[in-house]
């Protein structure tokens, strides 16, 4: 027996949907697999297997009791009607079981019971309706119903995807589609959405067996998208609906009215397959109870049997997977379709929340990247991720936000802080945050908020600012706290005073934060007048010249003198029976050991004059400085005389005894300087005299030795004695001042020049402007040499200008020993020749040193005089009288005369002939070569004589390449041209290299034409190939041209 063609697909779809079950039991693993990475779909079975409690019927046969019925086709024959019986369920053995006919007969659980049991209406009845309610939402593709009776006339098909709130019309089937449903379109739908009515379904035959089949995608309509909206809308069911509206009667309803007629018409179907899967929206591959407890594999053996709940993957849930899973909310949930699985994503709570949920507008805000908000954060945290710390509460720094202590509680004080003690949450120091930071009211201060700031006191909850402003001067109160913060009370800094700690004392200013609220006005002992300064910026009153605020130093341009500020130099003084001796000055400046140009050296008898002028009038001591350290001896009697003018008047000296201008000073061996005593009184502005006079250098010494007795005298100083300076006077202050000065010995550091050489001492140098004062009485201006100095700044201590290379002096005035030229560039070196000169000085404007001998020559003495060479022998120049000087150095001649040449000019110049030496005297003539070197036609650079006998000379031409001849007037072998013309000359002939350059005649001498060409050319130059012969005659390939002979026959 063949089988209907829709029983043959329900049994392929059947074999198919057995062998994937037993695939997914044999091999679970491959139901996750399937779903990795893409989307996944369960495979379909018939939705009526193990729902038969979820089918109803609006009519169904013999449900009060017996009801008879009768079938068309057996109306000729004997049985024509039978019994339905509906009250109990149907089995097949024996009455009155195997007379039910409820609709779950329609749902085939054993192959065997297909056609012995069916679903029947009640007779006559036009409007019944089968409905399948399932209890979860699946996917329907199509189904089959196989009618025992005839097919209805009309019916149609329902779903609802909303448990029966809502229906919607998948299909209409008439036999009449205008008569039964008028204003329904016809087929075939042209989208899949289309709802038609059809008539396939609805012919009356055959009276048995007729199938109904219908799809829900049309294979005949192509399909896009088969992801699309609308097509998984069509396929979403969550109820079916079959109703039935309108028998096949035949015509017998029109004809006879009895009520019998009815029993041969009613529905009768076999079996419903209603084809399908749960509807998981891509995010499962199989399906299972949805009784958690219940195995699918202990529910029923029937293969194609499809369950309720989706085993859900990609973190999905649901009985359809139809949300996310807990948790898996950070992006919003949506089906998957083909490779793009749209899996849930955990939401990032930071392991603070074990719940959150989607938030369409947050995912909007955050660019659609995510959207799941934590709920019910835990460990003090807050925020869409828990990420942030509630309010009180801030982010350990050192914790990372996934650690449950990683929010801490404010320490803040709630009475000194804003907002109730809330601090700051996170630290960023791009924005300046800084976590658990308080943020103080506005007196408050401290990490807690827990304190008044400084100058404010009385901390309460209720004080919108915290504190309460003390009356005190907050910088001059301890620990510039303004007053007690508990009690308002006022307490003084060690250097201020006042009610309210406002003033500085006495010779302080500067009221501050400084631990000791004011400064000492640390006046300068020299440049000040007094040690009071000004109260806000310490400014001392400065004398005239000084500057600072200390008036420690001096103005732009000016500089302080040191102790050696009178100053006279012993090789500039009044000189008697004295020799001064210059010395260039070292290197290295702690190798020079005086000041000036350098000394004086005396002998016994010989007398030194200064005459000194003081601007302040004080006692002074007299000073001289001298080279000790090599006399061993010393001088034993110094006289000294101080010469006053007579007109001195009634000054400060006035009283001064004459007995100390007469004053005896011994020099002792190995010193530097002597400081006479006592003290000589000098009046300012008046201009005395002092004489130094050097008697014994040793009492009783041989006549000799007195004879050869000197000295070396650098200057005479004048210098007020320490303790006569008034910066040192009248007060302990003063005394201090003086006993640090003496005891660094900053005097006899400035006396023996070491003071301001390479080791500095900061001590005295601090005193040379006090000391300046004290002298002076103000500071002394630069005056710096605006042709010897780099600029009109000279150094604070000691007035040194900064000099040009070689320049030296105080002002930069002069050119140093060995140095002469003072000018913009400074001095140049003498650079005298040792040999040469007396010495390295020279004149201070020519630099012309001085020279040991009458025929040394030259500025610095290391030439010989014009005629003489080799210095410093100096030997007489050998030129043959035809030059007056030579070469210093080699002795060659140099601009020799009379045409001659060579280091002693003994040879004529090219182009003339002679002997010039002298005891020869041939005088050099011009070579006739043949006309001369200035006459345009001279083919020979040089000449000679040639003795020829007989006691006389021929001259003998050396010609140029190209000429021959005695005079060179003609032109060589195979060259032509005009030699014995103005500007004439021999050429070679050109010929290509196809003459022989040793044979004679082979071009022409006056034309230059070729005469006896090689090779097989011919031509002016040899140029072409002679008749016979082709090829290149410059390339010498002149060949044989070769004429072939045919034969003619």
């Amino acid at each position: 027996m063949r089988l209907p063609f829709w029983q043959g697909l329900l049994l392929s779809l059947l074999f198919i949907s057995i062998q994937s079950q037993e695939q997914q039991q044999q091999h679970p693993q491959q139901n996750e697999d399937r779903c990795q990475d893409r989307s996944c779909y369960p495979i379909t079975g018939n939705l009526l297997i193990g729902r038969k409690s979820q089918l109803k019927a609006s009519s169904t046969c013999g449900t009060q009791g017996r009801q008879r019925f009768c079938i068309v086709s057996h109306l000729e024959e004997q049985t024509k009607c039978f019994y339905c019986d509906s009250r109990t369920e149907w089995k097949p053995q024996r009455e009155p079981y195997r007379l039910s006919h409820r609709i779950e007969n329609v749902v085939t659980e054993v192959m065997d019971d297909k056609n012995r049991n069916w679903w029947q209406s009640e007779n006559g009845v036009q409007n019944a309706t089968i409905q399948l309610d399932l209890e979860a939402e699946f996917h329907f593709t199509h189904l089959i119903m196989t009618f025992k009776s005839f097919r209805p006339a009309a019916m149609i098909i329902e779903r609802s995807a909303d448990f029966g709130k809502t229906w919607q019309i998948y299909r209409y089937f008439a036999y009449d589609c205008d008569s039964s449903f008028p204003g329904i379109p016809e087929g075939p739908p042209k989208k899949h959405t289309d709802v038609i009515c059809t008539s396939q379904y609805s012919d009356v035959a055959p009276s048995t067996g007729g199938e109904i089949v219908y799809k829900v995608i049309s294979p005949h309509i192509v399909t896009e998208n088969p992801y699309a909206d609308e097509i998984s809308t069509l396929l979403k069911i969550t109820n079916l609906r079959f109703n039935f509206t309108k028998l096949h009667t035949l015509g017998d309803d029109l004809l006879d009215y009895r009520p019998e007629i009815d029993e041969k018409y009613y529905y009768a179907i076999y079996e419903i397959v209603v084809r399908g899967s749960c509807s998981c929206y891509g995010h499962a591959s199989r399906c299972i109870p949805i009784d958690p407890h219940v195995s699918p594999n202990t529910v029923m053996e029937r293969p194609d049997i499809v369950h309720g709940r989706c085993e859900c993957m990609h973190n999905t849930e649901g009985l359809n997977c139809e949300k996310c899973k807990a948790f898996y909310n950070d992006l919003p949930w949506r089906p998957a379709i083909g490779d793009e699985k749209n899996e849930c994503r955990q939401c990032n709570c930071n392991r603070h929340a074990l719940r959150c949920h989607f938030d369409r507008a947050v995912y909007e805000a955050s660019g659609f990247v995510s959207g799941g908000v934590c709920d019910d954060c835990m460990h003090n945290t807050q925020g869409k991720n828990c990420e942030q710390c509630k309010p009180f509460f801030y982010r350990d720094p050192r914790r990372t936000i996934d650690d449950p202590h990683v929010c801490l509680p404010c320490e803040c004080d709630k009475a000194g802080s804003q907002n109730k003690g809330i601090c700051e949450g996170e630290e960023d120091a791009e924005r300046g945050l800084v976590a658990g930071k308080c943020y103080c009211k506005t007196n408050v201060d401290g990490n807690r908020c827990d304190r008044c700031k400084n100058g404010y006191w009385n901390l309460t909850e209720s004080n919108i600012d915290g504190c309460v402003a003390c009356t005190c001067n907050l910088l001059g109160t301890y620990n510039n706290e303004g007053c007690d913060k508990y009690t308002g009370m006022c307490t003084c800094k060690r250097l201020v005073t006042g009610e309210n700690c406002d003033q500085c004392l006495p010779e302080h200013y500067g009221l501050s934060e400084h631990v000791d609220g004011c400064k000492a006005c640390d006046c300068d002992i020299g440049g000040s007048y007094d040690n009071s300064c000004d109260v806000s910026t310490g400014q001392c009153k400065c004398r005239e010249g000084f500057s600072g605020r200390r008036c420690e130093t001096a103005d732009s341009s000016f500089y302080c003198a040191d102790i050696t500020h009178y100053v006279y130099e012993a090789e500039y003084a009044n000189l008697t029976r004295g020799e001064v001796k210059t010395r260039e000055w070292p290197t290295q400046t702690h190798e020079q050991t005086w000041t000036g140009e350098g000394f004086a050296q005396v002998s016994e008898g010989s007398i030194i004059t200064v005459n000194p002028m003081v601007e302040v009038s004080q006692k002074y001591n007299i000073i001289i400085r001298h080279d000790g350290a090599r006399d061993p001896v010393g001088w034993e009697n110094v006289q000294i005389t101080v010469v006053r003018p007579e007109a001195e008047g009634n000054g400060f000296c006035a009283d001064a005894p004459p007995s100390d201008d007469f004053l005896i000073a011994r020099i002792y061996p190995g010193s530097r300087y002597i400081e006479v005593q006592p003290a000589i009184c000098l009046e300012a502005g008046v201009q005395y005299e002092l004489r130094v006079q050097f008697n014994e250098k040793r009492t009783n010494s041989h006549p000799q030795e007195r004879a050869a007795a000197n000295i070396l005298i650098d200057s005479i100083l004048l210098a007020p004695p320490t303790s006569e300076l008034h910066i040192f006077q009248g007060s302990a202050r003063a005394e201090q001042h003086l006993t640090e000065y003496n005891r660094y010995q900053c005097r006899h550091l400035a006396l023996s020049l070491t003071l301001f050489k390479d080791q500095r001492n900061e001590v005295c140098e601090r005193y040379v402007c006090p000391v300046a004062a004290a002298l002076l009485n103000k500071t002394s201006e630069c005056n710096c040499d605006a042709t010897g100095s780099v600029s009109g700044i000279c150094s604070v201590l000691g007035g040194q200008c900064e000099c040009k290379p070689n320049v030296v002096g105080r002002r930069c005035d002069q050119c140093a020993i060995g140095t002469y030229g003072f000018g913009p560039t400074g001095c140049k070196k003498c650079d005298c020749d040792a040999v040469g000169s007396l010495g390295n000085d020279c004149d201070k404007q020519s630099g012309q040193c001085v020279c040991r001998e009458k025929g040394i020559y030259g500025r610095q003495c290391n030439q010989c005089q014009p005629g003489f060479w080799g210095f410093p022998e100096c030997r007489t120049c050998q030129c043959n009288d035809h030059a007056n000087i030579c070469d210093q150095a080699t002795g060659a001649c140099i601009e020799c005369r009379d045409l001659t040449t060579g280091h002693y000019c003994d040879r004529c110049q090219d182009g003339y002939y002679g002997d010039p030496r002298l005891g020869v005297g041939i005088p050099c003539k011009p070579c006739p070569c043949p006309g001369g070197p200035t006459s345009g036609y001279q083919h020979a650079d040089t000449c000679y004589l040639r003795n020829s006998g007989n006691n006389t000379q021929d001259i003998v031409c050396n010609c140029k390449s190209g000429y021959q001849g005695e005079r060179c007037g003609e032109c060589a072998q195979n060259h032509w041209g005009s030699p014995r013309e103005v500007g004439g000359t021999c050429e070679r002939c050109d010929c290509n290299g196809n003459i022989d350059m040793s044979m004679e005649g082979s071009c022409d001498a006056a034309t230059g034409e070729c005469l006896k060409c090689l090779h097989h050319t011919e031509g002016p130059q040899c140029e072409h190939c002679v008749d016979g012969y082709y090829g290149d005659a410059k390339l010498k390939t002149c060949q044989r041209r070769v004429v072939s002979k045919v034969a003619v026959i």
